[in-house]
C-alpha cells in the first residue's frame, strides 16, 4: 500500500473529516503511525456500538481483541459483557436489580414488545448479573488489574500487558512533556512492537469531538475554532496511533460512545488527561505478544517510565470461584 493511500485509509476512519479537502491542503505535511491491524479492529469497534454503562474499559479491550482475532472464549462471544464479567466490572446493584424485574417481565411478552424494552435499557442491559456491586460512583467500573486479567485470560495469556503509570497519589508527576515524548515515540513504532493502547484519563482535558464541528479537521488543517472540554470523568478509551501534521503530534482516539467516535486530541490534552488531577491515579495499558513483554518493559524503564499498576478508584475483586460456561 502506497504512503497517500495509507493516509487516506486513516483519515476515512476518523469523524467529520472532509478527506479531500484535507489532502490538498497537508498531504506532502502529514504522516500516519497507526496502531497494527487497524482496519480490523476498526470494523469490530464499530459492531461494538456504545458502551454500556461502566464498561468502557471492558469496550475497549473486547474490540481490540476481536481485531486481533479472538472472537471467542470458553463458548462466549468475546464481547464487552463478557470482559466486564472476567474483569470484575463493578456496577450498581440497583441497575442489576432492574434488569432482573425487567428480564422476567419480557418473558411474557411478544417479541417487539420484549425488543422495544430491551432497546430502551441497553445500557444497562448486562449479559452477565454475578459481577460485582457498589454503590460508591467513585468505585463503578473496571481497575486495570481487572482488564489485564480479562486480556490475559482471553488470550490464552499470548497477549500481554504492559501496565504504564501516569500519575500518583503520593509521588511528584509521572508523566512529564520528556516522558510524554518516549509514549509518543512508542505509539508511531507500534507496528515494530505488534503493540495495542489503552488509556485510562480524566476526560476533562480533551477536546469534546461532539460539540466541537469537524474537530479532528480543523486540528489536521491548522483551524482557528473555540475550544470546549469534555466534563470531568474517568475514563477508558482507545488509542489507535497517531497522526503528525507539520511534526506536531495528534493522537487517534477510539472513544467509547459513537456520538464521539473516533477522533484526534492533541497530544498534549492527552498527557494532561491522563495526570488526570482528579484524585486517582491513571495510566497505559500496552498490549503486545507474550514475546515482545521483556525487552519492552525494559525499554520503558530505561527510558524513565513507570511500568506498574495503579488505583483507579475501581476496587478489583477476584474471582472466588469459576463458572462454568
Amino acid at each position: 500500500m502506497s504512503q497517500y493511500s495509507k493516509i487516506r485509509e486513516i483519515l476515512n476512519t476518523l469523524k467529520d473529516v472532509d478527506v479531500d479537502k484535507v489532502l490538498q491542503a497537508v498531504q506532502d505535511r502529514v504522516k500516519v503511525y497507526p496502531t497494527p491491524h487497524y482496519l480490523p479492529i476498526h470494523i469490530e469497534y464499530l459492531n461494538e456500538l456504545d458502551q454500556k454503562e461502566n464498561f468502557c474499559g471492558a469496550f475497549s479491550a473486547s474490540y481490540i481483541l476481536r481485531g486481533l482475532g479472538y472472537r471467542t472464549h470458553r463458548n462466549e462471544i468475546v464481547d464487552q459483557d463478557y470482559i466486564a464479567y472476567l474483569s470484575r466490572v463493578n456496577v450498581d446493584p440497583r441497575d442489576l436489580e432492574k434488569i432482573r424485574k425487567l428480564k422476567n417481565e419480557i418473558a411474557s411478552l411478544s417479541g417487539e414488545e420484549a425488543r422495544k424494552i430491551v432497546e430502551e435499557n441497553r445500557s444497562i442491559w448486562y449479559r452477565f448479573d454475578d459481577l460485582p456491586t457498589t454503590v460508591k460512583s467513585q468505585e463503578l467500573g473496571a481497575s486495570p488489574e481487572g482488564i489485564t486479567y480479562a486480556i490475559h485470560e482471553v488470550s490464552m495469556s499470548k497477549l500481554k500487558v504492559i501496565p504504564v503509570k501516569t500519575v500518583s497519589k503520593t509521588e511528584d508527576e509521572l508523566l512529564s512533556s520528556e516522558k510524554m515524548a518516549v509514549l509518543l515515540e512508542l505509539f508511531k513504532k507500534a507496528e515494530v512492537y505488534n503493540a495495542q493502547f489503552i488509556l485510562n484519563l480524566n476526560t476533562r482535558y480533551l477536546l469534546d469531538s461532539e460539540k466541537i464541528f469537524k474537530l479532528s479537521e480543523k486540528l489536521l488543517l491548522g483551524e482557528v475554532f473555540q475550544e470546549v472540554y469534555r466534563e470531568s470523568v474517568g475514563h477508558y478509551v482507545g488509542c489507535a496511533g497517531l497522526i503528525e501534521v507539520n511534526d506536531k503530534p495528534l493522537i487517534i482516539i477510539r472513544e467509547t460512545y459513537r456520538k464521539y467516535g473516533v477522533h484526534l486530541q492533541p497530544a498534549e490534552y492527552v498527557r494532561r488527561a491522563l495526570i488526570r488531577e482528579d484524585g486517582r491515579e491513571g495510566g497505559v495499558l500496552i498490549i503486545v505478544p507474550a514475546d515482545l513483554e521483556k525487552d519492552l518493559k525494559k525499554m520503558l524503564s530505561d527510558r524513565g517510565l513507570r511500568v506498574e499498576t495503579w488505583d483507579n478508584g475501581s476496587p478489583y475483586t477476584p474471582f472466588t470461584s469459576r463458572r462454568t460456561f
